[in-house]
């Protein structure tokens, strides 16, 4: 039991780590689109299957006393991929994420736009999805959300490097980056257990969405969609999920 549900999560993070790698048998929208996952191979079945997939409305909340969120993260130096469903960014180790007692590290971010979570029905026009494993496998992904604003100074010292073409890659040694920089200095969140949002969907993810938005010029969100398009899954049923509202301590 214990190994297979490894196995699960090791073959989740391998896709989720690099935000489904350069695999161009899916895709967001077409033949290969959403509706399609499920049976473009056995290995993606929980896509449509799943009964605790990921991303969902966030409504309708409990609120609890939880862990604060505590992240360690260091600088990085800037290693992005256009692996044709996102940009994503890699870390090295060394940096992590503790709630309570577990240890999570930090494996890379990414991004989507639109975003993929909503909260009350309100929509944002990207996310943020930093994404963490720990030692026995399990995952946790830290969404934040970005509403339209003043310019995103942490961004400045990726945007001008993201990679446009399809397997793309940059490794930019000399520009330092720090993952930190793209959260907000609050970090209550909202807290359920879910699934990753690209194949093969696997499920038992621990997400904690964060309340607090970030900000980024119009101009800069337009920028990154210009070379993604639209990269955010549909929303999906929750299924009696209790979603905890973490209270200030």
């Amino acid at each position: 039991m214990f190994g297979k549900f490894s196995l699960a999560f090791l073959a989740g993070v391998m896709a989720v780590s690099t935000a489904a790698s350069a695999d161009t048998s899916w895709s967001y929208s077409g033949s290969n689109g959403q509706k399609a996952w499920g049976s473009l191979s056995p290995a993606y079945a929980t896509c449509d299957g799943g009964a605790m997939q990921s991303p969902i409305n966030i409504e309708g909340t409990e609120p609890a006393i939880l862990h604060q969120l505590k992240t360690d993260y260091q600088v990085a130096p800037l290693v992005l991929k256009n692996n044709r469903h996102t940009i994503v960014m890699s870390y090295p180790s060394g940096s992590w994420l503790d709630v309570g007692n577990k240890r999570y590290e930090l494996k890379s971010f990414h991004f989507h736009t639109p975003a993929e979570h909503t909260v009350v029905g309100l929509k944002f026009p990207m996310e943020i999805h930093f994404v963490h494993q720990a030692k026995d496998g399990s995952l946790a992904v830290v969404a934040v959300l970005v509403r339209e604003g003043k310019e995103n100074l942490a961004a400045e010292e990726i945007w001008p490097n993201l990679p446009i073409e399809p397997d793309q890659a940059i490794d930019l040694p000399n520009i330092k980056i720090n993952a930190r920089d793209l959260m907000p200095n609050n970090k209550t969140y909202y807290r359920y257990m879910g699934s990753l949002t690209t194949p093969p969907c696997t499920e038992g993810v621990n997400w904690y969405v964060l309340k607090t938005p970030i900000e980024f010029s119009a101009k800069q969100i337009n920028a990154i969609k210009s070379i993604m398009g639209e990269n955010a899954r549909n929303q999906q049923p929750r299924n009696n999920r209790i979603i905890l509202d973490a209270q200030p301590h």
